[in-house]
């Protein structure tokens, strides 16, 4: 017998793959008569565990904790198959303004539109009103039929909407305290750390918005309405108007508790030019002058100073995060080089397609770069005039401004005609924020008396400025 021919040992994986290959090995019926999930199927499907992984906030608060959902392997591949049939009926029902869990997209989008719409507002004098919306715990607290009558009516096939309302109905999970452990009946919610956890959310949340009939609502843009922002659960809501913003408020609020979403008051921030008073459940919301909505520090008057600081805060925290690794003498630079892109530069340059940079920003970035890149190669090593010019060559390379260029917004997601309509119309230069010095130097001698006398009564009364989002 030939060496060849002999057989491995099975290994503890091995038969752990066998056993889930034969649970797999009849697939869920799609074409043939809808059937429920079988009796062995159940309990790798409705079972799990959670983990709680701590979120921003007090960690002796437990509202402060995000559960993370343990699936079991066989579980997941079968959420993935679903996933994979209903991802695109899903995405083709979400509009334009929802950007999460979605393909080609991602918060550059949105991060670009309220920053050029703030800007914009600023410049031109026009008045803008902003919410940045929380929910409390959304994905653990939407209810169930929503999803599903969400999915049905988006055009989910019904043979895979039995199949999900199967495996999610009498469902479990374990609590470990200790050795302590609790099973507890699931019945409202999706599983966070499931594949398609995400896309019924969506579904569930755009058939609430699709309730508000917001038609009429938000700020003009090119003649076409925008009322809100959204990525997954983190929503923006604009309006021209402080009374139509506290309506928007309200509507959200009692049409999200049909769905079970309650807005979370504290995390919930008002922002505008001017005092405004916003409530919600008879209380004032806050309202900031900075708020950081995903993950950019959004301004009311633009200090790029304060994110790029922000961004280099981020950036020294990954890469002490890998420091033992990235200042060792024994790892070759072009491992360490390789690691710095892919982890450092992301935390450091992350947001920087919407950047306003100063020349003061530049400097700060070059600099803490430079600091880094000193680090690993060793202060003080005869190595680090050997790599300066490698290092120059990659901030060429990995520069905020090719970035903005090679990774700005992607207009692919936008409707046609791109340029001039939705949030994306904002996307170009533009011009300067207004100053009136430098307006006064240069049209100083052009200037004649009869311009400069006091406007008063009607005349001045009458008079507004040019709406910059009216564009042709």
């Amino acid at each position: 017998m030939k060496t060849g021919d002999r057989k491995k040992p099975r290994t503890r994986s091995g038969h752990h793959r066998d056993a889930q290959a034969r649970q797999v090995q009849d697939p869920p019926p799609v074409d043939g008569d809808p059937e429920p999930v079988p009796p062995k199927r159940r309990s790798p499907s409705r079972n799990g565990r959670f983990k709680n992984n701590p979120a921003k906030g007090d960690h002796l608060d437990l509202k402060n904790y995000r559960p993370i959902s343990l699936l079991p392997t066989i579980y997941k591949v079968l959420s993935r198959v679903i996933s994979a049939r209903i991802d695109r009926t899903l995405d083709e029902a979400q509009p334009i303004e929802q950007a999460g869990f979605r393909k080609n997209c991602s918060t550059a989008e949105h991060l670009q539109a309220v920053n050029q719409l703030l800007e914009k507002a600023r410049e031109y004098r026009v008045p803008i009103f902003m919410v940045f919306i929380d929910f409390e715990k959304a994905f653990d607290s939407v209810e169930s039929n929503a999803i599903w009558n969400a999915a049905q009516r988006q055009g989910v096939h019904p043979k895979l909407l039995k199949l999900l309302r199967n495996i999610y109905s009498q469902a479990t999970s374990k609590i470990q305290v200790g050795r302590a452990q609790v099973q507890i009946e699931i019945q409202r919610g999706v599983r966070q750390g499931d594949t398609i956890s995400p896309k019924l959310f969506n579904a569930a949340l755009e058939e609430t918005f699709k309730e508000l009939r917001w038609e009429d609502r938000g700020l003009n843009i090119n003649g076409r309405r925008i009322s809100n922002l959204r990525f997954a659960d983190d929503i923006v809501l604009i309006a021209d108007t402080e009374e139509e913003l506290q309506l928007m408020v309200t509507e959200l609020q009692e049409a999200s508790r049909r769905s079970g979403l309650k807005i979370n008051r504290q995390k919930t921030k008002a922002m505008a030019a001017e005092e405004i008073n916003i409530l919600l459940d008879g209380e004032a919301i806050e309202q900031v002058t900075s708020f950081v909505y995903l993950g950019q520090a959004i301004q009311v008057r633009r200090d790029p100073c304060k994110e790029i600081g922000r961004r280099i805060s981020s950036g020294w925290n990954a890469f002490r995060k890998y420091g033992p690794f990235l200042t060792s003498r024994s790892v070759q630079m072009r491992w360490k080089r390789r690691l710095f892109n892919q982890c450092i530069l992301p935390a450091l340059l992350y947001g920087c397609e919407s950047w306003a940079l100063t020349q003061a920003a530049r400097k700060k970035l070059a600099v803490a770069q430079r600091r880094m890149e000193r680090r690993m190669a060793g202060s003080g090593s005869s190595t680090v005039a050997a790599t300066t010019g490698s290092a120059a060559s990659r901030r060429s390379r990995t520069s905020p401004k090719q970035r903005q260029e090679e990774n700005g917004p992607s207009p692919g997601r936008w409707p046609t005609p791109a340029p001039t309509s939705g949030p994306h119309a904002l996307k170009h230069g533009g011009r300067r924020q207004h100053d009136p010095k430098e307006d006064l130097q240069r049209d100083g001698p052009m200037i004649s008396s009869r311009n400069l006398a006091p406007r008063t009564g009607k005349e001045a009364h009458d008079e507004k400025p040019r709406n910059p989002f009216n564009m042709v």
